[in-house]
């Protein structure tokens, strides 16, 4: 432990993270719930169950406590010397990166951590010098595209700036070559190193090949997480050894035979094999945010273009949280996790829809909706859902208009100004009520409300009227206005109730406020006072629920102010 710097604080703490992991293991083995397993980052999906869950978890966090035991050591104690200017700076990016990757990430993090790409970037291209010109300046040039491209695309939404990671790649392939023949570095630090670069072929061969599942995410999970802990590791031995004396490259550690040929295959499969499937590899993960802004935008400017198929899928899976176990999954391989899905909902294979309800939770029904935009079963599933139900929505509504023209229309004893029987029945989820903007009193201040509730059925102030229609049954409605007083008609009504309005601005017209058609104006003759009398009966209906209310809404010119009940009665 005296070997390195901070050796017995790096095995306390790993050696007590492991023991952690173990006994945590031995309580979800014991209470058969696998969620007692602690590990500092979550494993994503289901296991096969048992042991044969708990064991890979084990064997992560076992790594992960390696890892630790890596990073946290510090550097050797042994031929150690001062490193040059550039070599300490270098040191410093390091550390502090991999500090970053431990904290959360909002967006300045991220900013930060793509400075740090350029100054690594720049840095390594500096202290790399043993190896060729050429393999250095490509090396920046692939290097620096990684946070560049990183940046646009976190600004400006453009995912095809990204290049599917193969600048990243490229410049990590050259950076471990250069470490390998520099004389600093262990064959452990370029080794492991090199397992970080697999993980690109990792994440593209399983969105590719895997089955769909979270049994099939579990196992990429456990993957992908001990791929990051060699990266790490890398990341800390390369910040570690930058302080270890210099020696001569052994052969067979410089870019000679195998080596070589091995690095050139390398970028040679990723331009050529893995561009052509680049859609399927997985990328950044789009936040819910990001949908929710896309969408904002297009609501006010219409002239954004739409979502193409596949960003609609990610955003619907982003902003409903549905299914849970795949928020956390790339945008790349949640695509391609939704083809495989839509081909399991177009075979509608009970077998096979059983199974997915088993080992993802997701009900056939629920698949529909999420698979719409990239499933073209799914959207012709819900297309004729909405067909039926709109037939099943215009065939109730003609049954309510059958309601309203079965009732006799009422008829005048006097000759009205105008009459207007309305031709569709109205439903009000709120009261009826009619503001002028010359009202004495601010209508949300008045207590109109109140007093409206004490006849239940109709209030008036200055510039604001309340009528109760039912809000449980459709209405049929009759509005009439008149230059003189009409007779007074309770016959074949439960509630008739009368009361005065003065109308400041000529315009008496009733609505619910949530956008339902209004009623035609009642006042006939301009600014002034009336009297308003309201009718209210319900229409009995056999055979077709519960049947409707009719509604009779009479006005008048009128000094009076007085309310007046003519019949008392409390509807429905």
């Amino acid at each position: 432990m005296r070997r390195y710097r901070f050796g017995w604080v790096a095995a306390v703490v790993a050696g007590g993270y492991v023991a952690a992991v173990i006994v945590s293991a031995a309580v979800a083995v014991v209470s058969d719930d696998v969620g007692h397993l602690w590990l500092p980052t979550g494993v994503v999906g289901d296991g096969p169950g048992g042991w044969a869950t708990v064991l890979p978890m084990v064997a992560l966090g076992v790594l992960q406590g390696w890892g630790l035991w890596q990073i946290l050591r510090g550097r050797s104690m042994r031929g150690k010397v001062e490193p040059a200017r550039d070599a300490r700076l270098l040191r410093a990016v390091l550390y502090v990166s991999l500090v970053f990757e431990f904290v959360p990430s909002p967006w300045w993090v991220d900013l930060l951590e793509d400075a740090l790409g350029v100054a690594l970037v720049v840095l390594l291209y500096r202290v790399l010098n043993r190896a060729s010109t050429a393999v250095r300046t490509f090396a920046l040039v692939a290097g620096v595209c990684v946070p560049v491209t990183g940046l646009a695309t976190m600004v400006f939404d453009v995912g095809s700036l990204r290049l599917f990671g193969v600048p990243w790649l490229v410049w990590m392939v050259l950076t471990l070559a250069a470490q390998a023949g520099d004389g600093r570095w262990s064959r452990a630090t370029v080794w492991s190193g090199a397992v970080l670069v697999a993980d690109f072929f990792f994440s593209a061969a399983f969105s590719l090949l895997a089955p769909a599942g979270l049994t099939a995410f579990y196992w990429f999970s456990i993957g992908n997480q001990a791929i990051e802990v060699f990266g790490l590791v890398w990341v800390a031995r390369t910040a570690h050894e930058l302080g270890t004396r210099r020696e001569e490259p052994a052969s067979g550690r410089g870019l000679h035979g195998p080596v070589r040929s091995a690095l050139a295959g390398t970028v040679a499969i990723a331009v050529l094999i893995l561009l052509p499937v680049s859609d399927h590899a997985p990328g950044p993960v789009t936040t819910a945010r990001v949908c929710e802004r896309a969408e904002e935008a297009r609501r006010w400017d219409p002239s954004v273009p739409a979502m193409t198929s596949e960003r609609a899928f990610v955003c619907e899976v982003r902003t409903s949280g549905k299914p849970s176990f795949a928020q956390g999954m790339p945008d790349g391989l949640l695509i391609v996790h939704g083809h495989r899905l839509c081909g399991v909902y177009t075979r509608a294979d009970p077998r096979e829809l059983a199974g997915l309800r088993e080992s993802d939770g997701l009900d056939p029904a629920d698949l529909a909706t999420l698979l719409t935009s990239i499933c073209p079963r799914a959207a012709a599933t819900l297309k004729a859902a909405a067909e039926a139900e709109e037939r099943e929505l215009l065939a109730w509504e003609a049954a309510e208009q059958r309601k309203c023209a079965k009732v006799p229309r009422h008829r005048p004893l006097i000759k009205p100004v105008k009459a207007t029987v309305v031709k569709s029945p109205i439903w009000p989820e709120l009261p009826l009520q009619a503001y002028e903007e010359g009202a004495e009193v601010d209508p949300f201040e008045d207590d109109l409300m109140d007093r409206a509730q004490e006849n239940d059925l109709v209030a008036s102030a200055s510039g604001h009227l309340i009528v109760f229609a039912s809000t449980s049954l459709r209405s049929c409605v009759t509005i009439e206005t008149y230059a003189r007083r009409p007779p007074m008609e309770t016959k074949g009504w439960a509630h008739v109730v009368e009361v005065g309005y003065h109308s400041p601005d000529g315009s008496i017209v009733l609505s619910d406020g949530l956008g339902s058609a209004p009623l035609p104006d009642l006042a006939a003759h301009g600014k002034g006072h009336y009297r308003i009398r309201v009718h209210l009966s319900q229409i009995l209906w056999k055979g077709e629920g519960e049947g409707a209310s009719r509604l009779l809404i009479m006005s008048y010119p009128g000094r009076s102010d007085h309310v007046v009940d003519h019949r008392p009665g409390k509807t429905s």
